[in-house]
């Protein structure tokens, strides 16, 4: 009866859902249609001005606005959600705001970053630049969490309620494992890789680190913290050491704590800070960072035949079309062939911000970059991530560039075939089959792979590394046995795959760009971006699209444990015939 009962509410709800469906898709049309008016209206940059942006909006590299927003907040017509911010378009802003002298300074505004780390340190760096002028950079936050504090701590001033706190801690990384979850509810996972260091099947196998997984991603850590905490010494005039200090005793917890440790410069309410603005730092005026954009500019535009294409390879690399958020081949192509074709292109920049995905989507975009380079010089700026499939996809550009952060290398192989055989037992479902040959049928939820197709798998999965191996090898000028040293699926931070030779420097976009003008040999030149990011009402229809039936039967089966049970097979069931992949640990999680 329970069961019963569990079905018809699940079915209840898709009922209810479609009635509304309607409705919700109307709002999203109209969140689309008052964008585009908005964006046509005019805006009136006046003298003694600041520039104020919210640093707590989604910041990334290519902006994809979220779908999921109209469904959580129906204010979003008032401009309650915060639109997505583009990398390039914000560092784009705040460099012409330095030139710009209607604009007196800058004012950071919102709690938490809404970046990674590889954006947090582009804007800061901006910020820097802006700060040469002599304008200044002030901040105000009830709560500085640490990646916030990371980017404010370079104003000219930094205020804190009395009540507040900056969370000044170091970091954890935290894996979630999944084989209790598995043993509980009769699901089996497969596994096959290459490289004792290839931790992102770990989670199906046990439940905590293996001893090679703790080691890297305590490396992963130390080496990430060691440029945050530097970059806040150097703001805040003080030692790595005194900074370490700092964050072990979490002094900043406390407002006064966090004060007399000169992580801030005064305390005090939000209307103290308006006044200082408008009195001490005569910004009469404020301009949001999205009117900014809208504003006419006084700023002298670059003027150039000569085209840089700022390509973007962002998201999870997946065999087959993908959807907004992914890296699809369709699409790599698209972006690839046109700036191939054209001209008047004298160079690429490749931007990869992928934790990898599909091998064989890796590899047939691998081989478009290895045309395109005999047409035109290749430049990868890697962002967060550049790793496994990300890594593969730039290991033959003409140059590498990655943030010191950047989580880059895990050069491995695996694939993975799910099945709930002793679940289906459990109740009642069996199997029986018969086939031309032992190895001739494929795996399925309902049955494991047998142990003749799982030697040809993990054959198949030693020969994609070997691949990789290779690949990498001749993009780096090494030797496989070299690249093997350093490979076994390792995860490296951009700072240990320079001294390792698997990027050429440390540094952002704006360094890529200038390489790749370099190589092709221009001094003058513009930046085209030739990756559309879709609208909301496109990425709405599109999560519309990927929505399934199947999902809400789980859901109606295991109750309050759906979630987890989702987040754990969705990537695994899509894997068909154990898709061979290049990709980062599941669940990995850099905390800051």
């Amino acid at each position: 009866m329970g069961q019963f009962f569990k079905m018809f509410f699940a079915s209840l709800l898709a009922g209810i859902v479609l009635l509304i469906l309607p409705f919700i898709m109307l709002m999203a049309m109209i969140a689309a249609v008052s964008s585009s008016v908005s964006s046509d209206k005019e805006v009136t940059l006046k003298d003694n001005s600041s520039l104020v942006i919210n640093t707590s909006a989604p910041i990334m590299d290519c902006a994809v606005e979220d779908p999921m927003a109209m469904l959580t907040s129906f204010s979003s017509l008032a401009g309650d959600v915060k639109s997505p911010i583009g990398l390039k378009a914000l560092t784009d802003a705040i460099a012409r705001a330095k030139e710009d002298d209607k604009i007196k300074g800058i004012i950071l505004q919102g709690e938490g970053f809404g970046g990674g780390m590889a954006q947090l340190l582009a804007v800061r760096k901006a910020l820097e630049d802006f700060k040469t002028s002599g304008k200044y950079v002030v901040s105000y936050a009830n709560v500085y969490t640490q990646g916030d504090y990371v980017l404010k701590s370079v104003g000219t001033k930094v205020f804190l309620n009395p009540n507040g706190m900056v969370d000044v801690k170091g970091l954890s990384m935290m894996n979630t494992f999944y084989k209790g979850f598995e043993d509980k509810y009769g699901i089996g996972v497969q596994v096959f890789r290459t490289g004792k260091f290839k931790s992102a099947v770990e989670p199906f196998l046990t439940d905590k680190m293996s001893p090679e997984n703790r080691e890297q991603c305590q490396k992963l850590i130390d080496t990430m913290w060691d440029t945050l905490c530097s970059a806040m010494a150097v703001s805040r005039n003080k030692t790595q050491e005194q900074m370490s200090e700092i964050a072990s005793q979490r002094v900043g917890f406390i407002a006064k704590g966090a004060y007399e440790n000169g992580l801030v410069d005064t305390l005090v309410y939000e209307e103290y800070f308006k006044s200082y603005v408008k009195d001490s730092l005569d910004a009469k005026n404020k301009i949001s960072y999205y009117d900014y954009l809208l504003a006419p500019s006084t700023v002298a535009k670059e003027k150039s035949k000569n085209k840089i294409a700022l390509v973007y390879a962002e998201g999870e690399i997946v065999y087959g079309k993908g959807n907004a958020t992914d890296i699809s081949e369709s699409r790599m192509r698209k972006d690839l062939e046109k700036v191939k074709k054209d001209s008047s292109v004298v160079a690429v920049v490749l931007r990869v911000n992928s934790p990898g995905g599909s091998a064989l989507t890796s590899d047939n975009i691998w081989k478009m970059i290895e045309d395109l380079k005999t047409e035109k010089p290749v430049v990868v700026s890697m962002g967060n991530y550049a790793a496994s499939g990300g890594y593969y996809i730039s290991c033959n550009a003409d140059y590498i560039y990655a943030e010191p952060t950047t989580l880059t290398g895990s050069i491995g192989v695996f694939a993975y075939v799910p099945n709930i055989k002793k679940l289906a037992n459990q109740h009642g479902f069996t199997t029986d089959e018969v086939s031309t040959y032992p190895n001739s049928a494929d795996p399925t939820l309902l049955t494991p792979v047998s142990d003749g197709l799982g030697v040809i798998i993990q054959k198949s999965v030693e020969g994609t590394y070997a691949q990789f191996l290779s690949r990498v090898a001749a993009g780096r000028g090494m030797t496989t046995d070299a690249v093997n040293e350093i490979a076994q699926g390792r995860v490296w931070t951009g700072s240990d795959a320079l001294s390792l030779g698997l990027v050429d420097g440390i540094g952002g976009m704006y360094d890529a760009i200038e390489k790749a003008a370099s190589l092709a040999k221009v001094d003058d030149y513009k930046v085209i971006q030739t990756t559309k990011a879709k609208t909301s009402i496109e990425s709405f229809i599109e999560m519309l699209n990927s929505s399934s039936d199947e999902e809400e039967a789980v859901r109606a089966i295991f109750g309050n444990d759906a979630k987890a049970l989702i987040s754990t097979l969705r990537n695994a069931a899509k894997q068909k015939d154990a898709t061979l992949m290049t990709r980062m640990p599941y669940g990995v999680k850099v905390i800051l």
